[in-house]
């Protein structure tokens, strides 16, 4: 079964990568009609690698979300696979590190989805890169973002960071707060003994701790879409301290899966 799942997930990315090749030359002549078609190759290729790895994914979308409304996309990071998960549910240009962006594999997928990237210890080409997240969003497009700024090993939200929510303030564009929960691994309860078959953290290596995803026989998410609001007069900390606060509270992590077990 291992095997089979490598070998189909491997055609998948090698079927992506031809596509996304065709695409690839124009990004720079016309950067977001290209970047709008790649993020919908994602979203559907994303949907095949979920079943792919046998991973099922419980959604809860807020009545006030809108599939015609482009956001400033928050979440909170547990794992590579989160990005499969929120790009299998809607079209969007996520925002990644300059590191994943030099790492070799992950860096040319990241780049043939129409990534963008941010160099967070370089304050002043960050100034830049929030320009270029301004734009995507003026352009129309949904921009995804993990502010706590790394993945994360389930034990709690980190707090958030607040440089990137300047686009929002900047142009006004909604926030969407959106909690990913890992539920079940092969049937077991999602806790301290198993979070490393999902959770990459670390000094963790790709291949290795993907390995692990394929040896599953079931993964289990939910995840919460909440209403989206408006920045308004609020300032960047502001938005990334509610951001934060209504994650935290759709987040279950290890305690409740621990009760329900009970």
């Amino acid at each position: 079964m291992k095997i089979l799942k490598l070998l189909a997930f491997a055609v998948v990315v090698l079927s992506f990568i031809l596509v996304g090749l065709l695409f690839f030359p124009f990004l720079s002549v016309s950067k977001t009609f290209i970047r709008k078609k790649l993020i919908h190759l994602v979203s559907f290729v994303s949907k095949l690698m979920l079943k792919i790895l046998s991973i099922e994914v419980e959604c809860h979308i807020s009545p006030l979300f809108s599939k015609d409304a482009n956001y400033l996309v928050v979440a909170n990071h547990l794992s590579y696979l989160d990005v499969i998960i929120l790009a299998s549910k809607m079209p969007t240009c996520f925002v990644t590190s300059r590191e994943v962006k030099n790492t070799f594999f992950l860096g040319h997928l990241t780049q043939l989805a129409g990534c963008l990237f941010v160099d967070r210890k370089n304050k002043m080409g960050l100034k830049g890169e929030i320009l270029e997240l301004r734009q995507a969003l003026m352009d129309g497009l949904s921009v995804t973002v993990f502010p706590e700024a790394t993945s994360t090993n389930g034990e709690e939200v980190l707090r958030f960071r607040r440089p990137l929510f300047e686009a929002s303030v900047a142009t006004q564009k909604s926030i969407l707060p959106i909690t990913l929960n890992y539920r079940s691994i092969s049937g077991e309860k999602f806790n301290r003994n198993n979070r490393d078959v999902v959770c990459w953290y670390g000094e963790m290596t790709f291949f290795d701790h993907f390995l692990k995803i394929l040896e599953q026989d079931k993964i289990e998410v939910e995840v919460f879409v909440s209403e989206p609001f408006a920045p308004a007069i609020m300032s960047s900390f502001d938005l990334a301290s509610k951001s934060q606060e209504i994650i935290k509270l759709n987040y279950i992590g290890f305690s409740q899966n621990v009760m329900e077990a009970l």
